[in-house]
């Protein structure tokens, strides 16, 4: 063993060998303070207990220091050979020891914020090392005055212009992994050392490091910076693992929203639900209640509850409690070996009864019992609709005799990393409107496999021509939903009160239409998608049919180009809609896999939709993405939102006001919103006004609303019954932009 690396061993040990040394010191922060190098009371000699010089003493009234061997010697008067061997005695050093290679210690580096600023050492310090084992990381904890604590990345980055060398301080720098670089897992060099162990996954260092103790069979890794950086977290690895997987959450909110997240990324790993009694924040490093079995919790991992698909009514013993009579269109429904509802008339009643055991033959009245029972049956029937609605079984609810059954396309394990990646690149690689999709057609596909309804955002994809926004449509949404498919807009848009239609098909689609860009058409399309996705009961009006109150399960989606006469499709973003439509940008991406596009999109489709639709049903919504009603947040892409406010009347009246009453005026402006629209047509954008006030009380419903917006600069007061607005010139800033 070499003299300084013994120096450095008893660097380790520097508080115990001056409490042994110098007993008549005593400790002052970081350093030891005695008399002398003697040990004698005093405060002239100060030695290093922690920070970059951990080990070293200087004595001011002497004028010499050195390090902890040469403290021994003067201490001892012994030769620096025989100091040597004191301190190996000291530290319990055999001859034949052989000492651990030196190692680039992050306690001892330094960090401080600015320059201005002393530098303080790490309490704590855990090591990333890549797939190979060699350290590129440390993550370093601060204990802080206050009581708090602060964590800081410590990373390898050597100067282009030196060779790398893992001791020299220099080439160590407090630096993070800024966005989009993906952040490293902890104990990533586990996986290759043991690849067939099962792996668990937790928030935090020092919960991955009590976790190793409490499960030394598992592979225990977690990710750098905690549950707001998860979606960062550099999970490739687990990908392709084939052993177990286990995702172990904190027991809070950001915990379970960040293990949520893993768990759609990584479908086939288990969920430890835990206990609502543990404390708020509780986790694996902190004290176990002794109410709780954490073996018992981790065999009990497992998915969140899949949804139950409903099962069609059963089919009677008896065929003819199957036959119903539909007087709306004169004809007879009865069970086929399908399970669905199948028409009959004439003949083929009749036989059906005598099949049944019903006599056909006359009595001397001239009618028989197939007679009497086809009249009472007619007479006598409740039906008021037979048909398909969308995400029902067949069957007989009451008055309405459902059809035909909705069939969602079977979810089988799978791998449908290429479908996912496709709609990642779809939507340009946002995370926060790649998970609004996934979770849309989830919790939609949830409601039609249980038959369930609730209130849905339509959904709105809008990007360049050609991009995928028709196929995800048609080949995704679709075909998860069941494959039935109709075009509601010309109910929408008043060309039609027919919608019967519409009750056939679980997917409503708006797209490759003329849609109306007026602003009445777009209030229209606005007051549709709140009443047909956010009231539970629908008239049904079929064509030459009487109208009657459904309860479809529907979905609604919207694609639209992103040219903004197209924009102007989608109806005005006022208070009322914005929960009600989630709104994602689409970008044209080149397939990273070879082939003609549609070939190898069509190949996906056949090869792992089914396993997507597996995926979803595994899926449950983060609580910080819940909400109560539709159960996802609604959202809209800031580009698309941005241009929809510059399109909407009440915007086009800013830029009217500020330019027609402020061009040469800045005080506020006061009046009734009639006084506002008579000073606008006088003015000489009167063209602009006309075009803008298409109905008599446009201006007071925009004022209202641009009220809502900025009540500040549109302030209104009430008296003797009229409205009265006080305007406010736009500020500098506004006007510059």
């Amino acid at each position: 063993m070499t003299l300084p690396e013994l120096s450095d061993a008893l660097s380790v040990r520097v508080a115990e060998l001056c409490a042994q040394l110098l007993p008549a010191g005593r400790q002052v922060g970081p350093q030891w303070i005695v008399g002398n190098v003697f040990g004698d009371a005093g405060d002239s000699l100060y030695v290093e207990l922690t920070g970059p010089k951990q080990g070293l003493w200087y004595d001011h009234a002497a004028g010499n220091g050195g390090d902890l061997l040469e403290l021994i010697g003067q201490n001892q008067t012994l030769p620096k050979g025989r100091a040597a061997q004191w301190a190996r005695e000291f530290l319990g050093i055999r001859d034949d020891y052989q000492p651990e290679p030196r190692r680039f210690d992050p306690l001892k580096h330094g960090h401080r914020n600015d320059a201005s600023q002393p530098y303080r050492y790490g309490s704590a310090a855990w090591p990333y090392p890549d797939a190979d084992g060699t350290i590129q990381a440390y993550v370093v904890r601060f204990d802080l005055p206050d009581g708090s604590k602060d964590v800081r990345p410590l990373r390898f980055l050597p100067p282009d212009n030196q060779p790398p060398d893992l001791l020299n301080p220099r080439n160590w720098r407090w630096k993070g992994w800024v966005a989009p670089e993906d952040v490293p897992l902890f104990n990533l060099h586990l996986l290759a050392r043991r690849p067939n162990d099962p792996v668990l996954i937790v928030e935090g260092e020092k919960t991955a490091v009590a976790a190793s103790k409490l499960f030394p069979s598992h592979v225990v890794l977690t990710w750098q910076g905690g549950s707001k950086r998860v979606a960062r977290a550099a999970i490739d690895p687990l990908l392709t693992r084939a052993t177990p997987i286990v995702l172990w959450p904190d027991a809070d909110k950001p915990g379970r929203d960040a293990m949520t997240y893993l768990k759609a990324r990584l479908p086939a790993a288990r969920l430890v639900s835990l206990p609502a009694t543990l404390p708020e924040g509780w986790d694996l490093a902190d004290p176990i209640p002794p109410d709780v079995s954490i073996q018992g919790l981790l065999d009990a991992a497992g998915d969140p509850p899949r949804p139950v698909p409903a099962a069609p009514q059963a089919a009677s013993p008896n065929p003819l409690d199957d036959l119903h009579y539909d007087p709306n269109s004169g004809q007879w429904w009865t069970r086929n070996a399908w399970g669905d509802y199948a028409q009959i008339n004439g003949e083929r009643v009749r036989t059906h009864f005598t099949e049944s055991g019903v006599s056909p033959t006359k009595d001397q009245t001239g009618a028989s019992d197939v007679d009497r029972e086809l009249l009472r049956r007619t007479r006598d029937t409740r039906i008021r609709y037979a048909g398909s609605v969308a995400g029902h079984q067949a069957g007989l609810y009451g008055k309405v005799l459902v059809t035909e059954s909705v069939a969602p396309l079977p979810a089988v394990p799978g791998d449908s990393a290429r479908l996912q990646t496709y709609l990642h690149n779809l939507l340009d690689q946002n995370d926060d409107q790649y998970w609004r999709l996934i979770f849309w057609l989830a919790l939609r596909r949830q409601a039609v496999l249980t038959g369930t309804w609730r209130a849905s955002q339509a959904l709105a994809l809008v990007g360049p021509a050609a991009c995928g926004k028709s196929f995800v449509q048609a080949q995704v949404i679709t075909k998860l939903l069941g494959g039935r498919i109709a075009k509601p807009y010309r109910y929408m848009s008043g060309a039609t009160e027919f919608n019967g239609d519409l009750f056939a098909a679980e997917h409503l689609c708006i797209s490759d239409e003329a849609p109306g860009r007026d602003i009445h058409s777009r209030r229209s399309l606005g007051s549709h998608i709140k009443s047909m996705l956010f009231d539970i009961d629908q008239s049904c009006h079929p064509k030459n049919r009487q109208a009657v109150t459904l309860r479809p399960i529907w979905a609604m989606s919207i694609s639209l180009n992103d040219e903004p006469e197209n924009l102007q499709v989608l109806p005005p973003l006022d208070p009322s809609l914005m929960d009600k439509l989630i709104i994602l940008r689409c970008v044209r991406h080149a397939l990273p896999w070879p082939g003609p596009e549609i070939q190898v999109l069509r190949e996906i489709i056949d090869t792992e939709l089914s396993a997507f639709a597996h995926y979803l049903d595994g899926l449950t919504v983060p609580e910080h993405l819940v909400e109560p009603r539709c159960g996802l947040k609604a959202y809209q892409h800031p580009a698309i939102l941005e241009e929809l406010m510059q399109l909407s009347p009440e915007h086009q009246l800013i830029g009217l006001i500020d330019t027609a009453i402020f061009e040469n005026e800045f005080l506020t402006w006061r009046g009734t919103a009639a006084d506002l629209e008579t000073a606008l047509r006088d003015s000489k954008y009167s063209r602009e006004a006309d075009r803008l006030f298409r109905f008599n009380t446009a201006c007071g419903v925009y004022l209202a609303r641009l009220h809502e917006q900025d009540p500040e600069r549109f302030k209104r007061t009430k008296s003797k019954n009229k409205v009265r607005w006080a305007i406010s010139p736009p500020q500098k800033s506004e006007m510059v932009d």
